[in-house]
C-alpha cells in the first residue's frame, strides 16, 4: 500500500505538534560542567559520586544520580547541556529531579 505524501507530512507534524503540546512535561536547560574525578558520598549507602557546576566559578557539588542518555568515564572533564525535569512522586530515596543529555558541549581528558 502507497502511502500520499502529504499523508506523511500530516502525521510527521501530528507527532511534532503532540511533543510540544500544552500539559507536555517540560524542564528546564541547564549546562553541567563535571570534574574528571569521582568522590566518595553517602546517598542511601556509601556510593561514588560525579563533582558537578553549573557555571565555570561556581562552587563543586556531589551529583547523586545519572544523566539519561550521557555515560561518565572517569579521567575526563566535560561541560554538558541537559534539560532537567521535575519528577512527580519521587520515591523516599530518590531524588525529585531527573536529568537528561541534550549536547556534550566539551570534553578534555585529564582536565580538572
Amino acid at each position: 500500500m502507497k502511502i500520499p505524501k502529504g499523508a506523511v507530512a500530516v502525521l510527521v507534524l501530528m507527532v511534532t505538534v503532540a511533543g510540544c503540546a500544552p500539559g507536555s512535561p517540560s524542564g528546564r536547560q541547564a549546562r553541567l560542567w563535571i570534574a574528571p574525578e569521582l568522590v566518595d558520598c553517602v546517598g542511601v549507602g556509601p556510593q561514588k559520586c560525579m563533582l558537578v557546576r553549573e557555571s565555570e566559578d561556581a562552587e563543586w557539588e556531589f551529583f547523586y544520580g545519572g544523566i539519561e542518555g550521557f555515560t561518565y568515564t572517569e579521567g575526563v572533564s566535560y561541560v554538558l547541556d541537559v534539560e532537567i525535569f521535575e519528577v512527580e512522586d519521587p520515591p523516599a530515596d530518590g531524588s525529585s529531579l531527573e536529568y537528561r543529555l541534550v549536547e556534550i558541549v566539551e570534553s578534555t581528558p585529564g582536565a580538572g
